[in-house]
């Protein structure tokens, strides 16, 4: 599967997804956030920590999230919703750990209330951080009108 991050004015940022199993999609410009998109953090995190059946497993195997649309017209809009039925609890547990892990790397409070336990050992923070120094990296040489893109 490939990820095409596309740097837009005015700190946004959109997003083609292709080769995945089902249609390709796109989801269309957003705020790109204080270093990188979300979902550039999710690729980076995941795919040092080894996550299969996180967010972007589960697009890889036809999953459709919120905002996302076929960049062709297509008649199998709820085939993604099934995805999401087997693999939700694995996507959820790996959005917390990309979220913990980002706010290691960021230099947010991860003790308090609302925050939860620690879901991240020693080894798997610093192979997070260190991936997403690299993508912090990354997003940053992309000039505007430019794209990153990501194998997944």
């Amino acid at each position: 599967m490939e990820m095409i991050f596309r740097k837009l004015p005015d700190d946004h940022h959109e997003l083609e997804v292709r080769d995945r199993r089902g249609p390709d999609v796109r989801l269309a410009a957003r705020p790109t956030g204080p270093t990188m998109p979300h979902d550039l953090v999710h690729a980076a995190v995941e795919s040092a920590l080894g996550i299969t059946d996180g967010f972007w497993g589960a697009t890889a195997e036809g999953a459709t999230f919120e905002g996302f649309e076929p960049v062709a017209p297509t008649r199998h809009r709820r085939s993604g919703l099934k995805v999401l039925r087997r693999k939700g609890d694995a996507v959820m547990r790996a959005e917390l750990c990309v979220n913990w892990a980002y706010r290691v790397w960021s230099g947010l409070p991860t003790d308090g209330r609302g925050l939860g336990r620690r879901l991240l050992d020693d080894r798997q923070t610093a192979l997070a951080s260190a991936a997403l120094d690299r993508a912090a990296q990354r997003w940053s040489e992309v000039a505007e009108g430019e794209a990153l893109t990501w194998r997944w």
